[in-house]
């Protein structure tokens, strides 16, 4: 399918602007079609989450790669990445919340998108992000994370999710994420009642998604082909069942 992409500039309520990237599918110029929001890993975005979205776009969806940095700030190095995002993880309802909505706004507005099917998919960072949107009750069908954080929102009620599906994907052997983070999900997860798989894939670490994760040269960081096949399938099948 012939897949148009373009850049877009948005900003949140507190004044701050954004540059994201959509990419529109062929079959979204004769009718509205589901949308799926992209929320980056802690680089910001990279080429890994704009193939994401051209891919997404091949499979007849409207995909939006989400800027939660900030128009111009693309981290180039591992120290000034977890410096742009501490601040953020650091104070999730004040500073990161408005930028998560901000890009789930602007997604839409666009004519393309039938506003009652939009999910949204995260990385790492990005896997926090979606989650979040859950926890927020965002009108969402439903959200995937890929190795992402777990931890809840601190003080944040733990009202009901009631209408979003969430899909986590964890990997078994990836201690940046750990096990008292995947328990306290899942109390948490049935706390809230929520409609939720939680899948852990065998010998992945974390980042197990991206191919260049055994590039980074990082203790508990690398691709698993298999994960990663497996995890993108289900969300696919996902997609397939919320937005029928």
């Amino acid at each position: 399918m012939t897949v148009t992409s373009k850049l877009i500039d948005y900003q949140d309520t507190d004044g701050n602007h954004f540059e994201g990237v959509v990419y529109i599918p062929e079959n979204a110029k004769n009718s509205s079609v589901p949308a799926v929001l992209v929320f980056p890993a802690f680089r910001g975005i990279t080429e890994f989450e704009k193939e994401r979205g051209h891919q997404l776009a091949e499979l007849g969806y409207f995909a939006f790669v989400a800027d939660v940095y900030g128009k111009g700030v693309r981290p180039t190095e591992r120290a000034e990445a977890f410096a742009t995002m501490g601040p953020l993880v650091s104070n999730r309802v004040e500073k990161l919340k408005p930028r998560l909505f901000a890009a789930l706004e602007s997604l839409k507005t666009f004519s393309e998108v039938d506003q009652s099917k939009v999910a949204a998919i995260g990385y790492c960072f990005g896997g926090l992000c979606v989650l979040d949107l859950a926890r927020y009750n965002a009108p969402l069908k439903a959200v995937v994370s890929f190795h992402g954080t777990l931890k809840p929102i601190p003080d944040l009620p733990l009202d009901p999710i009631n209408a979003t599906a969430v899909q986590v994907h964890h990997g078994d052997a990836d201690f940046h994420i750990a096990k008292d983070q995947v328990d306290g999900f899942h109390e948490e997860m049935r706390a809230r009642q929520a409609d939720f798989v939680f899948v852990s894939h065998a010998k992945a670490v974390h980042a197990f998604t991206e191919p260049e994760a055994d590039s980074f040269n990082a203790p508990g960081i690398g691709y698993n082909e298999k994960a990663a096949r497996r995890s993108w399938r289900a969300t696919v099948g996902l997609f397939h069942e919320v937005f029928a």
